[in-house]
């Protein structure tokens, strides 16, 4: 039995109490009341009166009882609320760590096997974590349900031994299975003495999760309110600044592409790119303030290089891109700073892909309709890529690290050759990044992709050293 359950069980006992002392209290009042009190129908009404009065005081404990259930239904673990509450009242902070378990699939298993697979493949879950705990002499954890795939507990014990046993056992899932349904899982892990915030202990748990989906960049170990802090001083105080990354054209052998990199600049945590806090950006509501402020910067800052013949490769929120008022601003001022929009590609990435295609595609396309070009970013990744390249008007595909890192398989040469071959039959341009070895850079020449981008033809620089680079 979990350790939630035992509760629940306390708790239903507790409600049982209460409403069996009332009981054997109004049937001692009845017992002696006649030996106390003179027989008048005034004292008589007024004892018939408790029976009502109890069975609505009944009535309402088990009502209430029933209201205030402590655990999940499906999982039987605690819910959200009480586990947020018991973290909130951990009594040894420094010697404790909090758990957040992801099943990453998840939503795949409901669509694929059926709701009711899915509430088994979490029951099994919790009863295999449980076991894995008393395994390892982790008695009466509270484990906590806090999204439909995703589940909290706390423990206490060092952080480095947990990442090890939860590594184990995630992997044993992984490579088990749990009712013949594969069932991928991550986890993050972090001392409760982080913040007294339960919510900012949470949401550093959560970027912690996504932080393992990405390859190259981690996120320091900053609070939610201080990354508010940080977006609010780069907006109002203009604390950014740019590198540029160049792109060989493999057809005119020569730089044509500049791959624009946002860096921010902050007093406490130093230098910090935008990829390392574009979640939290998104998460505050900033994306349209924030990318307009790096257009109004970037466009003073490249005045110099709009001699050059060259284009500029900028990520975008796809947030950003569909808000009608940021097509006005950009528009505003590319004509206020006399630079055409047809020298820019705006690159988007995204997830899970736009609910309304249609309009998604006229979008682009009047963005497309005053030049600028279109690009998706991390292409083949874990991302919404395909699906956009089937429906949207797409210029240039990115692809994702993953086939520049995993190369030598044969798997991946397959798909990268035929990916590149479908992409320029449907006349839309591609780009192989991450190239940082001449022996690479030969090899992916083989494919013949439209660009190629990497420390191999260039790492990223200032202004002044592009100046000096590109004739």
């Amino acid at each position: 039995m979990l350790y939630s359950e035992i509760k629940e069980r306390e708790n239903r006992f507790k409600i049982a109490l209460k409403i069996a002392f009332p009981l054997l209290l109004l049937i001692g009042i009845f017992f002696y009341s006649f030996q106390l009190f003179s027989h008048t129908s005034v004292n008589f009404f007024l004892l018939i009166l408790l029976i009502p009065i109890y069975v609505y005081y009944t009535v309402y404990l088990i009502y209430h009882g029933f209201q205030t259930t402590l655990i999940d239904p499906i999982t039987k673990t605690f819910t959200r609320a009480e586990i947020l509450t018991k973290i909130e009242k951990i009594s040894d902070p420094e010697n404790t760590t909090i758990i957040f378990l992801h099943i990453n699939n998840f939503s795949d298993i409901n669509e694929r096997y059926g709701i009711n697979n899915g509430d088994l493949v979490l029951n099994q879950f919790i009863q295999k974590l449980e076991f894995f705990l008393r395994e390892h002499r982790f008695k009466n954890i509270p484990i906590g349900r806090y999204s439909s795939d995703s589940f909290l507990l706390f423990i206490k014990h060092p952080s480095r031994e947990l990442k090890h046993l939860l590594t184990v056992f995630t992997k044993s899932v992984q490579n088990v299975g749990i009712s013949n349904i594969e069932v991928k899982v991550a986890f993050s892990l972090l001392s409760a003495a982080y913040d007294t915030d339960a919510n900012n202990l949470i949401e550093r748990l959560l970027m912690m999760i996504e932080e393992q989906k990405k390859s190259e960049e981690t996120t320091p170990n900053i609070k939610l309110n201080q990354f508010k802090t940080i977006i609010y001083e780069v907006i109002q105080h203009h604390k950014l600044f740019f590198k540029y990354q160049p792109s060989l054209s493999l057809q005119k052998e020569k730089i044509t592409i500049l791959e624009v990199l946002t860096r921010m600049e902050s007093q406490t945590y130093g230098t910090l790119s935008k990829q390392q806090i574009q979640r939290i950006v998104n998460h505050t509501g900033h994306e349209r303030e924030f990318d307009e402020k790096v257009f109004e910067l970037l466009l003073k800052e490249i005045i110099p290089l709009m001699e050059k013949e060259i284009l500029f490769s900028i990520e975008i929120s796809p947030v950003t891109l569909r808000n009608l008022n940021f097509k006005r601003y950009l528009l505003t001022l590319f004509e206020r700073q006399k630079i055409s929009p047809h020298r820019f590609i705006l690159e988007i990435t995204e997830k899970k892909s736009y609910e309304n295609m249609h309009r998604f595609r006229e979008i682009i396309e009047s963005y497309q309709e005053v030049g600028f070009k279109i690009a998706l970013g991390n292409f083949g990744g874990n991302n919404c890529g395909f699906e956009y390249l089937k429906y949207l008007p797409i210029n240039l595909v990115k692809f994702d690290i993953e086939f520049t890192k995993k190369i030598d398989d044969s798997r991946y040469q397959h798909l990268l050759g035929h990916y590149i071959k479908l992409i320029q039959m449907l006349h839309i341009q591609s780009m192989v990044k991450f190239v940082d070895k001449e022996a690479l850079l030969h090899k992916i020449k083989e494919f013949k992709p439209d660009f190629i981008q990497g420390f191999c033809i260039s790492k990223p620089k200032n202004l002044e050293q592009i100046l000096g680079e590109i004739k």
